[in-house]
């Protein structure tokens, strides 16, 4: 295997142009045997060359003041994310089957972001020195990296060409879902119709006035579908009759739709009325909870779909104090990680003796097939289907995880570039269309923020404002987090995109607060330049502690606007818990009640952006690739340390009843201790390995199946009450007004500023002394601009207005980082320790940053929500 860069290795400099075989793009590197055997390669790899810590096993730990979270097997602590999804669950109880519609996905023939005029086939660089991808084999796309003119990814014309389905004509004759004609429109061979009885005339005319009614108003007359015996499902109108239908088929499942249905072309709706997704075919929407659905294609940026009656609509104001966060990540899609996708590893595990671990060895390992096989996990791993679900499992927000590899990517860095963006622009159309508020978490930056997995690579240590490529990696990230915000703060995409996490676990363990203070307050600055200050001027911000314990940012510049603390509470990346099932149950009401409710009142608002069910370290490669668990004593440094076996724990088919009620309970004490949280995550995919659902306390889905998740997460008010946890609660007022927009906001103080400068003084690794000889890229290049979908208005080739990606073209208008054309630099993930270069690329650099007064804009308010419900 090629364990993760071993950062005590001698240093030679590198220049910035690809001179190996490094790429899976290049035309030397092999693609894998399809015809090896993998199925064991992990099993060798065991956890001797990762480092145990105690900080991974604090004796006594105090809720209040650490972050009892995750780590999969480095010298800091590492947080997980989950894997590959099974597209053969079950439905939700009560609902009908969602996993049988047509898994093909909205935009996915038309190219996506890495067509061959597109991202791939750039005939020119975007950065200085970089080397341009090899063909790409998809369809041709509008949507390119280096499209001057910005053209956007249609979700109409293109769609058609493609084979797909396009929403506005889905009903109008499509032959893949209205193969057959409705018995009305059949007449016999070229003769006339027969003559009927009047009364059957007159029946007749009264429903066709009952269809044009219902043309009128816009809805559609709804369909139940009913499970068969094979598993296909049958169009039934309300009456009870069943009607002509078709049938298509995907991964295994079918989905059945109402040839005739009136109801195609209907922009709105509640529970059982008919919806067309973007592949062309319709169903019924089922929400228990009161949902609204609302999808106009002469109006793709309406948002007034709310995914309960609790929730305030779209573009209805969100309020922290009262409203309630019930989320769920949807981790492993647009940034993979073994654990969440073990299935896609396992096939990719060894090519020219190197063990995918992380992305960025999986997509080396796939050599030719990263873009056809990344591309096929993006169409199928996350759904629309998935999002319907989750408005009827309650869940009114979702964290959505992409990398920086979503923008653009540099030489020496193999993911699949771009491609992801597009999949992003999907779920925000879904979360619109079903009233689910994002928060875009950018979870991966340029030389790894943390050293861990989920960071694109596994590296041991982080390369990110630490080490001779700390600043520049830095640099890049920035770059990155003004891209996003541009787009984001645009109107079209402001109602729906409400929080903005802007980067992901730093770890402040091994790079210190310092520094990543000076990078918060540079982000922040940065972004509001763009946005202007206050409520609806853009999304707030998530700012995550840093595994350093929430209260180390009670009294961090209390100036900075909208910002809500995110904390990422696991219990089981330790000293495992023990007790039986009643005293493993409620352990999350005893470990974070209190504190939540502290940070409400010190801080303001407070999310816990990750956690799970988990209340022990069994799982396939939790804790990383080829690493064991704790529990069963097979992770380094825990032999003889034993706790139980993970057999009964892997294997949630041999789970008890007592099991599964206890762990709801525990699910439940979670819910309430954290109140706004994410669960992490939404779905799990199958492993070939002999479990083949494995990670069940991390799968929300299957939890919601199979009972140890609740139906309704309201339930959960109340838990840790009855539990006889005193939780000081929170009184519904933030002490700080300008964490909401208030009094105050966007005031740096002087002193916050010249104690957390730009750049950082210092790195934990370089002294202050040395920070003037350490790489920097300049800013020479033009600033990366995001392009959205298209969308064509119905009957008409004129497009709407989709943004052309800047929100505010006259903020922080600087150019972008670059690399010194000539010039070597570090590598990007392993230099950390590589101490201070003698002539470093860009060393001593003074360049523009962003710490002027922010402009406060004022703009109309949200409508208020009407008798918002009590918080606490």
């Amino acid at each position: 295997m090629v364990s993760p860069t071993n950062p005590s290795q001698a240093y030679s400099a590198v220049p910035n142009p690809r001179n190996s075989t490094s790429s899976p793009t290049q035309a030397n590197f092999p693609s894998p045997d399809p015809n090896s055997n993998n199925d064991d390669v992990y099993s060798s790899l065991g956890g001797h060359h990762i480092r145990d810590s105690a900080l991974l096993s604090p004796p006594t730990p105090d809720p209040d003041t650490q972050n009892l979270l995750g780590s999969m097997s480095q010298e800091y602590m590492p947080a997980p994310s989950i894997m590959t999804r099974d597209s053969t669950y079950s439905s939700l109880p009560g609902t009908p089957p969602l996993r049988g519609d047509n898994r093909k996905s909205w935009g996915s023939g038309v190219g996506l972001a890495a067509a061959a005029e597109g991202i791939s086939g750039a005939p020119e660089p975007r950065r200085p020195t970089s080397v341009a991808r090899a063909p790409s084999g998809l369809a041709h796309s509008s949507l390119g990296w280096n499209n001057a003119n910005n053209d956007r990814l249609s979700v109409s014309d293109e769609d058609d060409e493609q084979g797909h389905i396009t929403p506005a004509v889905a009903g109008i004759g499509a032959a893949e879902v209205q193969s057959e004609k409705p018995r009305w429109a059949e007449v016999g061979d070229n003769t006339a119709p027969k003559r009927k009885n009047k009364k059957w005339l007159w029946a007749g005319l009264c429903l066709g006035l009952l269809a044009l009614i219902a043309l009128a108003v816009g809805l559609g007359i709804g369909l139940t579908r009913k499970s068969t015996k094979n598993g296909s499902s049958s169009s039934t109108a309300q009456d009870g009759t069943t009607g002509a239908s078709t049938t298509s088929q995907a991964k295994g499942s079918k989905t059945t739709a109402s040839s005739g249905a009136p109801s195609a072309t209907a922009t709105s709706g509640t529970t059982g009325t008919l919806i067309t997704l973007d592949d062309g075919s319709t169903m019924t929407y089922t929400n228990p909870y009161g949902g609204e659905w609302h999808w106009d294609e002469a109006n793709p940026f309406n948002s007034s779909s709310r995914p309960n009656s609790w929730s305030p609509r779209l573009n209805e104001a969100w309020d922290w104090a009262s409203n309630r966060v019930y989320g769920v990540n949807v981790g492993g899609w647009l940034v993979t990680e073994p654990f969440i996708v073990p299935s896609l590893y396992e096939k990719y595990a060894t090519v020219n003796n190197q063990t995918a671990i992380d992305e960025f060895t999986l997509s080396q390992n796939m050599g030719s097939d990263l873009e056809s096989v990344m591309t096929d996990h993006y169409d199928t791993f996350i759904t629309e289907n998935d999002f319907i679900e989750m408005a009827a499992a309650g869940i009114n927000w979702v964290r959505i995880p992409i990398g920086f590899w979503a923008i653009e990517t540099w030489d020496g860095e193999p993911y699949l570039e771009r491609v992801s963006w597009s999949y992003l622009l999907k779920a925000i159309k879904w979360c619109r269309k079903y009233g689910i508020r994002i928060n875009l978490d950018l979870h991966a930056v340029p030389g790894s923020q943390n050293g861990w997995n989920h960071s694109g690579r596994q590296t041991g240590a982080p390369n990110w404002l630490e080490g001779p490529m700390g600043l520049a990696n830095a640099q890049r990230s920035l770059d990155y987090i003004r891209t996003l915000a541009q787009f984001i703060a645009q109107p079209q995409y402001s109602d729906v995109i409400q929080l903005f996490g802007f980067i992901n676990e730093p770890n402040g363990n091994a790079i210190g607060k310092g520094p990543i203070a000076s990078f918060y307050l540079q982000a922040h600055q940065i972004i509001r330049d763009i946005t202007g200050i206050g409520a609806g001027n853009g999304p707030y911000l998530s700012m995550h502690d840093g595994f350093l314990g929430v209260t180390s940012w009670y009294d961090f510049a209390p100036g900075m606007d909208r910002v809500v603390l995110d904390q990422h509470n696991y219990m089981v990346f330790q000293d495992q818990p023990t007790g039986d099932l009643d005293q493993l149950k409620i352990k999350p009401c005893q470990w974070w009640a209190k504190s939540t409710n502290t940070s409400f009142q010190q801080w303001g608002p407070i999310a816990a952006g990750e956690w799970s069910a988990a209340w022990n370290d069994c799982g396939q490669w939790v804790n990383n690739v080829g690493t064991g668990s704790r529990y069963d004593g097979s992770y380094t440094g825990y032999s003889g340390k034993a706790t139980g076996s993970c057999d009964y724990w892997n294997d949630y088919t041999q789970w008890n009843q007592s099991t599964i009620e206890a762990l709801n309970h525990f699910v439940l004490g979670s819910m309430d201790a954290f109140q706004d949280y994410f669960f992490w995550t939404w779905t799990i995919g199958n492993s070939t390995g002999s479990v083949k659902q494995p990670n069940p306390f991390w799968n929300y889905k299957l939890g919601l199946q199979q009972g140890w998740v609740p139906q309704d997460p309201r339930t959960a008010v109340g838990t840790c009450l009855g539990d006889g946890v005193a939780a000081d609660p929170f009184d519904g007022t933030f002490s700080n007004p300008a964490v909401t927009g208030g009094t105050g906001a966007g005031t740096i103080a002087a002193s916050d500023s010249s104690s957390y400068p730009w750049p950082p003084t210092s790195f934990t690794n370089i002294a202050a002394g040395d920070m003037e000889a350490i790489y920097q890229y300049t800013q020479t290049a033009d600033p990366i601009t995001m392009p959205a979908a298209t969308f064509t208005s119905p009957g008409s080739t004129a497009t709407i207005d989709a943004g052309n990606g800047w929100a505010n073209p006259s903020a922080d208008n600087r150019k972008a980082y670059a690399a010194i054309s000539g010039c070597s630099y570090a590598p990007e993930y392993s230099a950390a320790s590589l101490g201070v270069p003698a002539d470093a690329c860009g060393a001593g650099l003074t360049q523009p940053t962003k710490r002027a007064e922010i402009p406060i804009i004022k703009k109309a308010a949200y409508p208020q929500p009407t008798n918002p419900p009590s918080r606490r």
